[in-house]
């Protein structure tokens, strides 16, 4: 069988208005700058929101503050998110964690909302993102070496072989970076890059954040 040769390159693409997964876990704790990524000079966000399944208003991996935030449950909290995401003032930045996102919700997307989505576990259907950023590789033979490669050859639609791909896992785990691909509109197929993870990104939390936080952490250890 004929096999191509990866082509990679440093990430520096703008994802502002796409649908962007950024799939864990992430074990050193180390995300992708998505803030710089997704971000435009000219186009600031006007409202950011995030979706968890956390009972307080934090984001885990990108602290920043927010707009308004849902905790989604059911289908009646999602009817309720995208009523929010179809009013509020655009550009929209909409960030969701560790929850599974219903079908219905790709349709309402539009380029004037960037829609992150970070998931600890392998997320199945990789068809409606636009990139996808894997968690910096610990352990070349992991399960989660094999799930980051067929992934790859699910959406990056390239053949070639998985001694090639050890080969570039094992150089970017050298030099601590992780591996991403866009899909880009000159090739279908996108391309493959890599990037250097950073250990915090965002804002500073805002007093009414820490009071939430700081209750939440006490109503935890007394129960």
């Amino acid at each position: 069988m004929e096999t191509s040769t990866i082509q990679i390159e440093a990430f520096n693409n703008n994802l502002h208005g796409c649908r962007i997964l950024i799939q864990g876990p992430f074990a050193t704790k180390k995300y992708p700058p998505m803030l710089e990524y997704v971000q435009k000079l000219r186009e600031p966000f006007k409202k950011r929101i995030l979706i968890t399944n956390m009972a307080i208003s934090l984001s885990k991996y990108m602290p920043m503050q927010v707009d308004a935030s849902f905790q989604a449950k059911d289908t009646a909290d999602w009817t309720l998110i995208l009523t929010y995401m179809t009013y509020a003032p655009k550009p929209l930045l909409i960030i969701a964690e560790d929850i599974p996102i219903p079908d219905g919700v790709w349709q309402k997307l539009s380029r004037t909302m960037t829609f992150v989505h970070i998931a600890s576990q392998p997320v199945a259907q990789l068809r409606p993102y636009e990139a996808i950023f894997f968690a910096p590789m610990e352990e070349l033979g992991s399960t989660y070496g094999e799930y980051v490669y067929k992934a790859l050859q699910s959406v990056y639609k390239a053949t070639y072989s998985q001694k090639e791909h050890k080969e570039i896992l094992q150089e970017l785990r050298i030099a601590g970076a992780g591996i991403a691909w866009s899909r880009e509109e000159q090739d279908p197929k996108g391309a493959m890059y890599w990037y250097d993870p950073i250990q915090h990104q965002g804002d500073r939390l805002s007093d009414k954040q820490l009071s939430e936080l700081f209750g939440y952490l006490s109503d935890q250890f007394q129960s």
